[in-house]
C-alpha cells in the first residue's frame, strides 16, 4: 500500500515541477506552495530545475528551496550563484541565508574556486554581508573587505578560506 501512495505524491510534484515555468503568475505561485507543502520530497526535482533554460522556473524552484529550507539543497544553490540572471542570483543568496549555518558555508566554499565570476562574488557577498552583522559576524568583516581589493578574484579565496576555517573551529557562530 506504501508503494501506491507514493506514486501519486511522485505524479504530482512532477506536475507542479511543470507549472513552475508557466506564464500564469498565480499557477506558478500555487505549484511553488505545492511544492513547499510536498517537502522534502520536492527537494532533489527542485534542485534539477535550478539548471532549467527557463529562469521563470529556476527563480520559483528556488524560491520553493528557501521555503523548504533543507539544507541538502546548499550545494546545488550555492552553484547558482553564477546564474545568468541577476534576479535568479539574488533569490539564491537569499535562499543561501535562509539555509543558515550550511548557506554560509556553502557560499564560502564556492568562493575557493569560483571567485573569478563577478557575478558569483556579488551574490555570495550579498549571502557573507548578512551573517557578517550578527554577533559573532565580526570575523567574516575581514572577507568583505576582500571583495574591494584591487583583484578580487585573488584576495577573496584566501579570506573565504580563514572564514570557512573559523566557522569549522566554532569560533564563528551563526
Amino acid at each position: 500500500m506504501d508503494v501506491d501512495l507514493e506514486v501519486p505524491v511522485c505524479e504530482d510534484i512532477h506536475k507542479q515541477i511543470d507549472r513552475l515555468g508557466s506564464n500564469n503568475p498565480t499557477e506558478r505561485e500555487r505549484a511553488r506552495n505545492g511544492l513547499v507543502k510536498v517537502g522534502h520530497d520536492a527537494v532533489i526535482p527542485l534542485i534539477h530545475e535550478l539548471t532549467s533554460a527557463s529562469n521563470r522556473t529556476c527563480w520559483e524552484a528556488t524560491k520553493a528551496l528557501k521555503a523548504i529550507g533543507d539544507p541538502a539543497a546548499a550545494t546545488a544553490l550555492a552553484e547558482n550563484l553564477d546564474h545568468d540572471a541577476s534576479d535568479v542570483r539574488w533569490v539564491t543568496a537569499e535562499a543561501l541565508i535562509a539555509l543558515g549555518r550550511q548557506g554560509l558555508r556553502q557560499a564560502l566554499v564556492t568562493l575557493l574556486t569560483k571567485s573569478a565570476s563577478s557575478d558569483l562574488r556579488r551574490a555570495a557577498r550579498h549571502v557573507i554581508w548578512h551573517f557578517a552583522h550578527r554577533p559573532s559576524g565580526y570575523l567574516l568583516r575581514p572577507l568583505l573587505a576582500r571583495f574591494n581589493a584591487f583583484q578580487p578574484a585573488v584576495a577573496v579565496p584566501p579570506a573565504a578560506l580563514k572564514a570557512l576555517h573559523e566557522m569549522e573551529q566554532g569560533e564563528l557562530r551563526v
